[in-house]
């Protein structure tokens, strides 16, 4: 009975700790067989919990990033319907109201691609700390004694255009044996300005050649030649022409027509009169010449230049050599110096994959990368196209003069056109921004996924967990109860046996 006893008080004990912990048992020997199982269930739910505060901190990373990459293509989208072409109208500080629109839309992609996130910046590759952009300032007009975009645009436009503004194509009348010889020759040094392709002339009178470049002497390099030799002189509605072909690869034919109408204007040559009619004419073949090309040189030369200067500003875009070049203030060649320019972007550079710059575990099986540069080519290169647009200078260099004043509404017209190109996408096609964000959209939905898969598996862990340990408590209080009662009762045999006597055994 004494064992009994102590039997059901151990047991009143043990459902009373049971009723107020909640548990089956203190340890896990107490649950015996389902142990195992219990302790695998707990380091599947400490895993999750692990994972979930990874998770948390990627999706808030990823949905601003995916904000960021938003907003900056709708300033791309907005750029192209701000730069208007024919939208020549000047503001009191020199810009004009397109480049006044176009410079907030800049405004606020360098932002955007500033964003951070708890001191994360996500434009700026591993780990980045600090904002991987510089200000648009620093951009525009350099910084610590290094050259911004405007002072790279204009040496390139000095370079190109040449001294002379004739794009280095330097004109020549002269008359080896007795024949008038128009010669156009390039400027040869390192490739800046016109490059003449071919001379072609209507009239079997005028006789047409291209002369190589002659670099046998290093100090006296001679470029390439076109020439027009003026057997006889041009009759009405004959033609000489040449071919140029521009730094980035277009092309350019400049066609004269001789005519006897001294106000026949543009595109024209005047037939001479004088006591030498050819070579009269080839002088005024001349001046056409250097006129129609210095134009071309002013307008379509110089936006090329631009365009040249924001690609060696904002990144190689695939060159073959990274390093940027830079022309000489005197357009004499390139400067041999490194580092010349002002780092417009400070974070990761190197030649992995960017995305690979922010590696995130989400799952035992599963990670997803998701970095990215500002100085990728869906990201420099819609800066490059805003800021050259927002950089370049379309005063005329003589206000209120007429000729100046086409020549930069032509300009402006021409640079205009070409950011608009570079900033619009054809067809069904992605921008470069788009195609990022696409990427980082299919990242983002694999993190939300996996984070509501394994709530899922969280609840369903808990439950089972909750039923291998926990007990059910009105249950154990039941239990409890009829212990009690039979403890009570055992009290009382007990007692009863241990005051028993022959005495009271005979009553």
């Amino acid at each position: 009975m004494v064992d009994l006893l102590m039997q059901q008080k151990t047991q009143l004990e043990n459902k009373s700790i049971q009723l107020t912990s909640g548990l089956k048992s203190q340890t896990y020997g107490g649950i015996s067989s389902d142990s195992r199982m219990a302790l695998e269930l707990r380091r599947e739910i400490s895993n999750i919990g692990i994972y979930e505060d990874s998770n948390a901190v990627a999706s808030i990373q990823l949905d601003l990033m995916g904000k960021s990459l938003e907003h900056m293509e709708k300033m791309r989208a907005e750029s192209v319907s701000a730069i208007d072409e024919n939208n020549y109208t000047l503001t009191t500080d020199g810009q004009t109201t397109s480049q006044q629109a176009t410079e907030i839309m800049l405004h606020e992609t360098i932002s955007q691609l500033n964003s951070e996130v708890n001191g994360y910046y996500l434009f700026g590759g591993k780990d980045a700390t600090e904002p991987p952009v510089a200000s648009l300032d620093a951009i525009m007009d350099g910084q610590g004694g290094k050259l911004g975009l405007k002072e790279l645009m204009k040496r390139y436009e000095n370079a190109h255009i040449g001294a002379s503004e004739n794009g280095r194509i330097e004109t020549s009348v002269t008359s080896p044996a007795g024949v008038p010889t128009l010669t156009l020759q390039q400027d040869n040094v390192e490739g800046f300005g016109f490059q003449i392709n071919s001379v072609t002339a209507s009239s079997a009178d005028v006789a047409t050649a291209v002369v190589p470049e002659d670099l046998s002497d290093p100090l006296n390099p001679e470029g390439k030649q076109g020439t027009f030799a003026f057997n006889d002189t041009p009759e009405v509605g004959d033609t000489i022409e040449v071919e140029l072909e521009l730094p980035d690869g277009s092309k350019t034919v400049v066609k004269l027509t001789a005519t006897d109408d001294p106000d026949a204007g543009e595109g024209t040559f005047l037939i001479g009169t004088g006591a030498n009619p050819t070579l009269e004419s080839a002088q005024n073949a001349q001046a056409a010449f250097d006129q129609t090309i210095s134009g071309i040189a002013k307008t379509e030369l110089r936006a090329v230049a631009d365009v040249q200067a924001g690609e060696e500003f904002f990144g190689n875009h695939g060159r073959p050599d990274p390093t940027p070049k830079v022309p000489k203030a005197d357009g004499s060649g390139y400067e041999t110096g490194t580092d010349l320019l002002v780092d417009w972007y400070t974070g990761t550079e190197n030649d992995d994959d960017p995305r690979a710059d922010k590696v995130v575990q989400i799952d035992d099986n599963v990670r997803v990368e998701y970095g990215a540069r500002a100085n990728e080519k869906a990201f420099s290169e819609q800066l490059q196209n805003l800021a050259v647009f927002v950089a370049a200078d379309f005063t005329a260099e003589t206000p209120d003069d007429d000729e100046s004043e086409a020549v930069a509404k032509s300009y402006y017209a021409l640079l205009a056109q070409k950011s608009d190109d570079a900033l619009s996408v054809a067809g069904n096609r992605n921008s470069g921004i788009q195609s990022v964000a696409s990427e980082m959209s299919v990242v983002n939905t694999t993190v939300k996924r996996t984070a509501e898969r394994q709530k899922q598996e969280l609840l369903t862990y808990q439950n089972t967990l909750t039923g291998i340990e926990n007990v059910d408590k009105t249950q154990v209080g039941t239990e409890i109860a009829v212990l009690s009662t039979d403890l009570e009762a055992s009290y009382q045999a007990t007692s009863m046996l241990l005051n028993l006597s022959i005495t009271n055994f005979l009553r």
